[in-house]
């Protein structure tokens, strides 16, 4: 009568491995947020860094398509007012052209 064990839904643990597993799982999730939030600033980064770039050729295709209009301007000068646009400006406009197309993308 009195030796018979009694079975019971309750678990039987020690709570210090519970306590373990418990800080185990949320240093994992920590690190997995922490690697997730460095992923996002990384690729922020990145996105900031082309952007700039993209600008800077901007600014490199208009400075230069400046200069050939000017050139083409001083030879003009004195002579018929010229009815067409230098071939190296037509291709400056089409990258330029190109370039907003793409960053509107």
């Amino acid at each position: 009568c009195c030796n018979r064990k009694r079975l019971t839904l309750t678990p039987h643990y020690d709570p210090r491995v519970e306590d373990f597993v418990i800080s185990e799982v949320l240093s994992v999730f920590k690190s997995f947020e922490e690697e997730q939030a460095k992923a996002e600033a990384e690729k922020r980064r990145l996105k900031e860094e082309e952007k700039k770039k993209k600008e800077e050729e901007k600014k490199k295709l208009e400075e230069q398509q400046k200069i050939l209009y000017l050139n083409i301007a001083q030879e003009d000068k004195g002579n018929e007012v010229a009815t067409e646009l230098h071939p190296l400006v037509l291709v400056l406009q089409e990258q330029l052209a190109a370039q907003k197309v793409e960053q509107e993308k």
